[in-house]
């Protein structure tokens, strides 16, 4: 399949630019993709590492500050002597109530800004409290602080009114004097110092997850997964971090969609695209502008080059002003074309004179056979009439030479033409007196240029052949006229002689011997001389010889040959 030169050069430009940009970007933003992908992950690993330890440690400092009332010697002993207290808060004196809210108050000022409140229970439930008043029904921790016997608890987070989360740590005391189960302590305190990481994380809509052994989400800093398990709120499209926690035995879970991360990425991304896009447009428009500034004189040339053989090389090549390869190439083809009109001229000039040679060569082989005919003819008449008529014949067979070898031209007028052809009747009169001869031609066709000598040979022929043989007397007619054929003027001849005529076999053997190549072959002589001027004196092809005979009906020749100027005719 061909492809035109503008869609070639928009092939190149499409593969060798277009594609190249689009795989160095791509490859280029993969690159940075990895590269950023590979940093959030060191990044996300290093904040929940961070995160995790602060938090551990914050624990671990309340786990201690929730150990220290224990180890109070006071504080023991007026938990110990209101063991089976069955007043409540009242059976407390003032200065047992002011130990107890100390202790409370030393607890609360470790960290005012996280520690909420907290909370001492005596054996018997009574409760002393400091802080925030936190309103938690769940009751089930007190038998799980019990279970744990002087370990610490640690609650889930519960939410508050303004949506931070609440953590609670609590612990069984026991009186290590006694080793009486004394009482309870209570605090609860908030992560949100440790956790201040994770909000870089909500800008990038990522969040942080703590998730129990169960895999349940305990609490998130965007408060739409408690209680859920973690892969429905953080699946495989998203990057995360895990710190196991050896204080709680929760995990630390940091996440951030992939999206998000790349969101700034793809978005350069697509804003690089765009320019390549934009760029790569300009200049394909310009490739394709050029292109068709190169291509369109091309194609006029070559349509110019093809078209060349189908007009013979008679095309016009307009004249060009460029200076570059096209401008020389078309300069190139109007000189190439200028010089096979010469080589045309020269090789019809070189057919001209061959053709002339060819019908002079033709007209030698008449004048000889002719020239005998009619002496043969004066002979006999010389012997028949005693000479007295030999005078006549004799002026009469100068003019026909004169006529048949007294010029070169290869053309003459219809009107010279019929004359010559009445003076070689009269000529052939002398021999046989009852030859009757009719001619008719149209006035507007007797200065038309025609070929010389074309009546001659056919009459001659139906003499010798027609008229002869069948007892000396017949008559010829000849007739002439213009005629209009396909647009064309053409001069029409019919040559008709009543004599013998031929048989089909006879008949068909003359139009094969019109075929014949050897123009020197006996047979047919006059009408194969004929047949074969008329070839190449019309070679284009445009003339028609006809023969029509029947035995006993004489034989017609029509013949039809396309005008021809004096101006042709001349060069000719």
């Amino acid at each position: 399949m061909s492809i035109s030169f503008p869609n070639r050069l928009v092939f190149i430009l499409v593969v060798a630019v277009l594609l190249p940009t689009l795989l160095i970007n791509l490859a280029t933003f993969s690159f940075i993709k990895k590269e950023m992908q590979a940093d959030a992950t060191s990044w996300l690993q290093d904040m929940t590492l961070n995160t995790g330890k602060t938090m551990d440690n914050y624990v671990r400092l309340l786990s201690g500050i929730t150990k220290n009332p224990a180890y109070d010697f006071t504080l023991n002993n007026i938990l110990e002597k209101h063991l089976n207290n069955r007043e409540g808060l009242l059976g407390y004196s003032y200065e047992d109530t002011a130990q107890i809210n100390g202790w409370l108050s030393m607890m609360l000022a470790t960290d005012r800004s996280n520690i909420a409140s907290v909370e001492i229970f005596d054996r018997n439930g009574n409760r002393f409290h400091l802080g925030s008043q936190i309103a938690d029904p769940d009751t089930s921790w007190i038998q799980r602080t019990k279970a744990l016997a002087g370990a610490a608890y640690l609650f889930p987070p519960i939410e508050e009114e303004d949506g931070r989360a609440l953590f609670a740590i609590s612990r069984l005391l026991y009186n290590p004097q006694t080793f009486h189960e004394i009482g309870m302590v209570r605090m609860y305190y908030r992560l949100d110092f440790t956790l201040d990481a994770g909000r870089k994380l909500l800008n990038q809509n990522g969040n942080l997850y703590l998730v129990n052994d169960r895999k349940q989400v305990l609490f998130d800093l965007q408060h739409r997964c408690l209680g859920r398990s973690l892969t429905q709120c953080a699946g495989s499209d998203h990057f995360q971090s895990r710190f196991v926690s050896d204080v709680t035995n929760w995990t630390l879970v940091t996440a951030i969609p992939k999206s998000q991360l790349f969101l700034k990425v793809e978005s350069i991304q697509r804003l690089i695209l765009l320019v390549n896009l934009f760029f790569f447009l300009v200049a394909l428009i310009t490739v394709v502008g050029v292109s068709y500034r190169i291509s369109l004189p091309l194609k006029r040339l070559s349509r110019l080059m093809l078209n060349a053989p189908k007009h013979q090389f008679n095309i016009e090549i307009p004249d060009t002003r460029r200076t570059d390869e096209i401008g020389v190439i078309t300069a190139s083809f109007k000189h190439m074309i200028g010089r096979i009109h010469e080589l045309i001229r020269e090789v019809l000039s070189i057919e001209r004179r061959r053709k002339r040679s060819e019908i002079a060569s033709l007209q030698a082989q008449i004048n000889p056979h002719f020239l005998y005919n009619t002496l043969s003819a004066i002979v006999m008449q010389a012997e028949i009439d005693g000479n007295y008529n030999i005078s006549t014949m004799a002026s009469k067979l100068g003019k026909l030479l004169r006529y048949s070898i007294g010029k070169e031209e290869e053309r003459v007028t219809v009107r010279e033409e019929c004359a010559y052809i009445q003076l070689y009747i009269e000529v052939m009169k002398y021999r046989y007196p009852k030859l009757i001869l009719d001619l008719e031609a149209e006035e507007a066709v007797l200065d038309w240029p025609m070929m010389k000598l074309l009546f001659q040979p056919i009459v001659e022929n139906a003499i010798i052949h027609g008229i002869v043989p069948s007892g000396q007397e017949g008559a010829i007619r000849i007739e002439i006229a213009g005629d209009q054929e396909s647009g064309t003027e053409s001069l029409l001849i019919r040559i008709r002689d009543s004599g013998a005529g031929m048989s089909e076999d006879q008949l068909r053997d003359l139009k094969l011997a019109l075929q014949e190549e050897d123009v020197l072959f006996k047979e047919h002589l006059g009408v194969r001389n004929v047949y074969g001027r008329i070839q190449l004196a019309y070679s284009n092809g445009r003339y028609s010889f006809d023969i029509d005979s029947a035995l006993g009906q004489g034989t017609t020749y029509t013949i039809r040959l396309p005008r021809m100027d004096h101006e042709a005719a001349d060069h000719r």
